[in-house]
């Protein structure tokens, strides 16, 4: 074995090690595996000098940054607690109706919108509702960050391993619906299934809110500040439409976007700065940095290449198993690994393989895709929505740990990510 390659996995398993067992805070563990990375990779002579800065994504630190901002200014206005009383009303203060809507709705926006967009906007609703129904918020929170995950995977924008695969192969937003839409509906259908099996007890138990609650809750539940309301909310809206115009028609990264949305929204209140950062989760942001310098230094080991070429290896010159091998190895990395530099790494593989085995290239990147997306919601650290929404719940007291995080992520990853390889072996095998 590689020397490199074995230093790599080695920190790779030990940082998931201390996060997975809660050995230390989850933020701790991803600066010491970026120390640990840095250390190695100068040790090898691998890294050049400021070279460990290139593996941040900044991009997506500055998008979480700006949108934290920004819900958070919204947050104060009261706007959250107005549309979960809305959302209560619609669903009769049923509580199983109420899981209901907040997963559909959070996986139709995470399809247009980033999906931690979708999870800032929706994990403060949901925390005010289960306060009404005195319920257990885990199920909710759980979910929506569930759903967050399929929905993104329908549309070319939903997801950053989709924009990355439309871009190298050329495939426009249709595309993504026509191939990707359908099994993306089909598996957040059973996600509400594996929810309710999983937390039937739970939901049994809750108590319908009361008519009389729900009109103490449309009483309470009220715009605080109208003027600022507006402001913050029409900013939203168009972070939004940049949001989805960016990706379509201007070409503007969504970065950009947020960030454009944070700076007029700071202009249009002059709040005072620092009492504005307070809404910002720094120690989410650090865990993302220390993670990304993880990740990229354990690729330029060698140990995500390694990963790949086995699924060559695997595919043992069969289209089918060669569909079969991506969707599962991608799910089953993307849930120990971030999928932005492993779909990275992967993309060049699949054309390969494509020509290789003289084989069409978009079914298998239609799997990377699907397993790469799904692959995330089997542990806490397999995609960005999972690290906010669980780091806005235990900012507001509700504590999920990585172990009851994985406990329910896999049984859903294994059940989805299992109908999703049905669907590709009969859409683009059986019936092609």
């Amino acid at each position: 074995m590689d020397v490199q390659f074995a230093v790599g996995l080695g920190i790779l398993v030990v940082v998931y090690a201390l996060i997975a067992f809660n050995l230390i805070n989850r933020t701790v563990a991803a600066l010491l595996g970026a120390l640990l990375v840095a250390t190695s990779l100068y040790a090898f002579d691998s890294l050049e000098p400021n070279e460990i800065l290139t593996f941040i994504d900044f991009n997506t630190i500055v998008l979480l940054m700006s949108m934290m901002v920004i819900v958070g200014i919204l947050g104060r206005t009261g706007f959250f607690q107005v549309m979960a009383y809305h959302t209560a009303k619609a669903a009769g203060g049923n509580p199983w109706k109420i899981l209901i809507s907040l997963t559909l709705l959070t996986a139709f926006l995470s399809a247009f919108l980033d999906n931690v967009t979708t999870i800032l906007l929706i994990i403060p609703v949901t925390l005010e509702l289960t306060k009404a129904l005195k319920v257990n918020p885990i199920p909710f929170i759980l979910s929506e960050i569930f759903a967050s995950n399929i929905g993104g995977t329908a549309t070319l924008v939903g997801d950053p391993p989709n924009i990355m695969i439309g871009g190298a192969a050329g495939l426009g937003f249709t595309d993504f619906i026509v191939n990707l839409a359908p099994i993306a509906i089909i598996n957040t259908v059973i996600l509400l299934g594996v929810m309710w099996i999983l937390y039937r007890k739970d939901l049994s138990k809750a108590v319908p809110i009361s008519p009389e609650d729900m009109e103490a809750m449309e009483k309470e539940y009220r715009i605080l500040d109208p003027p600022l309301y507006y402001k913050a909310a029409g900013v939203l809206i168009f972070t939004i439409s940049l949001f989805i115009l960016g990706d379509t028609v201007l070409e503007i990264p969504p970065m950009s976007a947020a960030f454009a949305g944070m700076v007029i929204l700071l202009l249009l209140t002059r709040d005072d700065i620092r009492e504005t950062l307070e809404y910002v989760e720094w120690p989410t942001l650090l865990f993302f940095a220390g993670l990304f310098v993880v990740v990229g230094g354990v690729e330029k080991l060698g140990v995500i290449e390694q990963m790949a070429d086995s699924v060559i290896y695997l595919s043992n010159g069969s289209f089918v198993l060669a569909l079969v091998s991506i969707v599962w190895i991608s799910a089953i990395s993307s849930a120990i690994i971030d999928n932005i530099p492993f779909t990275a790494t992967m993309i060049p593989v699949v054309f390969s393989m494509s020509q290789s085995m003289a084989i069409p290239a978009e079914p298998l990147l239609w799997a990377l895709s699907l397993g790469a997306c799904m692959g995330g919601n089997a542990t806490l650290i397999g995609a960005s929505a999972n690290v906010v929404g669980i780091g806005i719940s235990e900012r507001m007291g509700i504590v999920i740990d990585f172990k009851t995080f994985m406990k329910n992520g896999i049984v859903v990853t294994g059940v989805t990510v299992g109908i999703a390889t049905v669907y590709l072996v009969l859409r683009y095998s059986v019936f092609a």
